[in-house]
């Protein structure tokens, strides 16, 4: 005759338990995960925006307006559902990206509520800094200069700059 080998009812309940107690802790980590590289995607895409406004300025000697967009046709000032991409003077967007209402809010502190560039890839009125707050502190921060140049903000400035998230 062969024996069964089984758990008891007292064995799984004491599992469970651990279980629960186990997931207390994790769950709240894996939000904070989760929230971090949500932050990371947005500064990550937004860079990109940048980068291939001014690449497209550049190899196609045109002046590039890069702006918030709500509808991916017309520019707003508010950059927090997307943005899009245009040659100057045309209607007609070259890129469009709209953002899910489950990332973190972007914004955009600049002389302008558009960032222009020239064929040249300079950016001399655009200069300004996107940023992105969680909880009441500033998540990141990239800095675009004069010349079309992205920086990332270190963690002083960053600190510096927490009164933007009020």
């Amino acid at each position: 005759m062969q024996q069964q080998r089984a758990f008891t009812l007292v064995e799984l309940l004491i599992v469970l338990t651990l279980l629960a107690i186990l997931a207390q802790f994790a769950l709240p980590a894996m939000h904070d995960f989760i929230q971090r590289n949500q932050q990371h995607a947005l500064s990550n895409q937004i860079a990109r925006a940048l980068h291939n406004a001014r690449a497209y300025a550049v190899t196609h000697r045109v002046g590039v307006e890069l702006c918030g967009s709500q509808d991916g046709l017309s520019c707003v000032s508010d950059w927090s559902q997307g943005w899009l991409l245009r040659e100057i003077n045309q209607s007609t967007p070259v890129a469009v990206t709209q953002l899910n209402t489950q990332q973190p809010r972007l914004q955009w502190s600049g002389f302008q509520s558009t960032i222009k560039f020239h064929s040249n890839g300079i950016s001399p009125i655009g200069n300004g800094r996107f940023y992105s707050c969680d909880q009441q502190d500033i998540s990141w921060q990239l800095i675009l200069n004069r010349q079309g140049r992205l920086r990332s903000a270190s963690t002083a400035e960053n600190a510096a700059e927490q009164a933007r998230c009020n």
